[in-house]
């Protein structure tokens, strides 16, 4: 290591070490660039691209082999064996031509998201003009190895320019501010990443062209510079995609709510059509008089008038997502739990917390949540527990919140949790079409809370 020093000094030992760690910050950043953002908390989840990435990724490789090639070209100054002095021609050469790919690459950048995305013909050929530029400054890579003119070795493998060698760098300058002075032109009709991203790929890489050009050769500004520019486009970047991939969840729930709510009215027009054919008035009417057959036995008594209650509250609400008194939810509520604990017995313990009850709610939005704190809480746990059905003021809304103590999430069946699924999704859909208020679930090892919320302005007292 310390030949290695002696050899290139100190100034291109440090440059070399420098860019050798760049290019292990490329090579994370390339990786972070080419995992897919996936959205969603289901089972399939969606996986999410950011525009423009895999142009960033071309360009992080281009950085990638463009320091490669100069620090290859560094470790062979002052070697003058055969084998280093083709490595260091071989290695400079393709310094230049990665060089060249970077700044073809921008203008080619401009020429399809701006000029051919926009229809801007005269643009596109202008583009194409500025591409050509660089075809005489290749011709001359490729002969000066014969030539001279850009660049030359001594018999210490020690790299000095050509009497040509402002023509690339002139070429190169007029490309990025081609580049840029499109992007300043079209800035309005340019989305802000790129504007970002072609400001950053522009500005920084002229400034070290020009240092590089008006100071020692042997100090890599131009990789200095790309180098930076790698790392702010790094964070626009993470910036942008964690914006974009907000705004895709965001859209991915509302299409969420929105096929709940239409599944939701599917199921309601069914239901309507099933209503209507077993002719829920003659149910309603066979069980009232079956209950009146039924006086003599008080148990049974009680028992076909909570299932008649809880029919007839189906059979009102289930075609219908008008708002009605909390009460009258109550009550069907109360039927339903007075059969279910015929079912359960002890296992299933029943708890009220009731300030109030003279406000409106959507018909149906409660229920299924009860239901689903019986069947998928209680029902699933061997010991039992407490569902617990509380409203309380807070904040200027009414909150209504149930509550099991079953903690029998890890008990139930896929099909069980998708049904229990479609409880929850169907009282969301049924507060959001009327506008009453929101749902939240949530979970712990202490059973299952949904709450809802009523805000104030939908609170009615009667």
């Amino acid at each position: 290591m310390q030949a290695l020093v002696d050899r290139i000094g100190i100034p291109l030992f440090i440059q070399a070490v420098i860019e050798l760690w760049n290019e292990l910050f490329l090579l994370l950043m390339i990786f972070s660039l080419s995992s897919k953002v996936k959205l969603g908390k289901d089972q399939v989840r969606q996986p999410f691209t950011v525009p423009y990435t895999g142009e960033i990724i071309v360009f992080y490789y281009a950085i990638l082999l463009y320091n490669l090639f100069n620090v290859l070209g560094i470790v062979t100054v002052g070697r003058t064996a055969a084998l280093f002095e083709w490595t260091a021609r071989v290695s400079v050469f393709l310094y230049y031509v990665t060089g060249a790919f970077q700044t073809l690459f921008f203008v080619q950048i401009v020429k399809k998201h701006i000029a051919e995305k926009n229809g801007l013909t005269k643009l596109k050929t202008a583009a194409f003009a500025v591409q050509l530029l660089h075809l005489p400054l290749l011709l001359l890579l490729v002969t000066n190895h014969f030539t001279g003119l850009l660049y030359s070795f001594d018999r210490m493998s020690i790299y000095s320019r050509g009497p040509l060698y402002f023509l690339w760098t002139a070429v190169t300058v007029i490309s990025f501010l081609f580049v840029f002075a499109v992007y300043w032109y079209h800035r309005r009709s340019t989305e802000p990443f790129l504007r970002q991203i072609i400001c950053t790929a522009t500005g920084i890489p002229v400034i070290g062209i020009l240092l590089h050009a008006v100071t020692d050769p042997g100090v890599g500004f131009n990789n200095i510079s790309v180098s930076v520019t790698a790392f702010i486009i790094f964070i626009f970047y993470e910036k942008h995609r964690t914006a974009a991939a907000v705004q895709k969840s965001q859209a991915l729930d509302r299409a969420r709510t929105a096929l709940a709510e239409n599944r939701l009215a599917l199921e309601q027009s069914k239901n309507v059509v099933l209503m209507a054919q077993i002719q829920p008035h003659f149910i309603n009417n066979y069980l009232m008089s079956l209950r009146a057959r039924c006086r003599q036995d008080p148990e049974l008594y009680e028992y076909v008038t909570n299932f008649s209650l809880y029919m007839r509250a189906h059979f009102d609400a289930l075609g219908d997502t008008k708002m009605i008194l909390f009460e009258k939810e109550m009550e069907s509520i109360e039927a339903y739990l007075a059969l279910e604990s015929e079912n359960y017995g002890d296992r299933l313990r029943i708890e009220y917390d009731i300030a109030y009850d003279n406000f409106l709610i959507p018909a149906f939005s409660v229920q299924p949540l009860v239901e689903n704190a019986v069947r998928h809480g209680i029902a699933t746990y061997e010991k039992g527990g407490t569902v617990r059905i509380s409203v309380r003021a807070q904040d200027q809304t009414t909150c209504v919140e149930i509550r099991d103590t079953g903690v029998g999430s890890s008990n139930i069946t896929k099909r069980q949790s998708e049904r229990k699924r479609i409880g929850y999704n169907n009282a969301r859909a049924r507060l959001r079409s009327a506008a009453a208020g929101i749902l939240t679930v949530s979970s712990d090892a202490h059973g299952t809370t949904a709450a809802i919320s009523l805000r104030s302005q939908n609170v009615k007292g009667v």
